[in-house]
């Protein structure tokens, strides 16, 4: 009996990592456009909502460890060239088995006229789509840019930064074989 339960115990906590947010995400919605440093990222990719979504995802680089899931942004630095970039992903999980992730990440060149607007190509911008759960890759290209733009650059009085914008265009696979169209993006983010 002891040994029963000992094991129920164990059973029980193994189980509280294991959620379900399938409920959750068949009630998304893209977030609203606004500029308040809100920390939404959001756009329909061919019709379906997609947006900065679950608890955690799968971070590759640090061995599989599972790290929350938040809208990241900010400023980098190399040489004299500063970039903003975006990242943020969708994670659906149930009973701690992920069954789709992907996360959608944009660098735009910070510069005169970062308030505007903003063609990606391969040569001045970077837009890419990460489909890790089933694995594909998507990103922009010249042959159809990808517009980001730039509504809101400012610095609060507390010396916090807010970037906000919207996106749209198409993404393609690595083989040009297959494409996504994103619309109706935005973005609001504070760092």
């Amino acid at each position: 009996m002891k040994k029963l339960f000992l094991y129920s115990f164990i059973l029980l906590l193994s189980e509280c990592n294991k959620y379900d947010d399938t409920v959750a995400a068949s009630h998304l919605q893209l977030p609203p456009f606004t500029e308040t440093g809100a920390n939404t990222f959001g756009c329909l990719i061919n019709g379906e909502v997609w947006a900065n979504f679950g608890e955690t995802y799968i971070h590759e680089e640090l061995s599989g460890q599972l790290i929350p899931n938040v809208v990241r942004s900010g400023f980098s630095t190399n040489g004299s060239d500063s970039t903003f970039s975006i990242s943020g992903t969708y994670t659906l999980s149930k009973l701690g088995t992920v069954l789709k992730e992907s996360t959608l990440n944009f660098f735009v060149p910070k510069g005169p006229g970062f308030v505007g607007i903003h063609q990606f190509t391969t040569n001045n911008g970077l837009v890419n789509y990460q489909v890790a759960v089933p694995y594909n890759y998507y990103y922009s290209n010249a042959r159809n840019p990808f517009t980001v733009t730039i509504m809101k650059d400012s610095i609060t009085a507390g010396l916090t930064h807010i970037v906000s914008g919207t996106f749209s265009g198409t993404i393609y696979n690595y083989n040009q074989t297959d494409s996504l169209r994103i619309v109706g993006g935005v973005f609001d983010t504070s760092f």
